[in-house]
């Protein structure tokens, strides 16, 4: 997604995706797509000479959402996916 299309998607945004917790599930259970996104978000940045770390903490988020691709599931259920590595042991 270039910068311009970012900057067109949060336009009409009125509140922070982070004060939405309603919007967790629906994060998690398209991360499958996402997380690959995010790391390749990560080599380009590092490919450029710029800090890859955000870019690769959320591909580590999204990998432990990654298997419910587009599963419904609620608040808790997701969050509680946080706090598991990807093959489900505890982090």
């Amino acid at each position: 997604m270039s910068g311009y299309n970012l900057l067109y998607g949060f336009q009409g945004r009125t509140t922070s995706y982070l004060a939405a917790t309603a919007y967790i599930p629906k994060v998690a259970a398209r991360s499958w797509r996402w997380g690959p996104e995010m790391r390749e978000a990560a080599s380009t940045l590092g490919d450029a000479g710029l800090p890859p770390d955000l870019a690769e903490a959320s591909a580590l988020v999204m990998s432990r959402w990654a298997d419910l691709k587009d599963s419904p599931l609620d608040i808790p259920q997701a969050l509680h996916r946080l706090h598991s590595t990807p093959d489900g042991d505890p982090g």
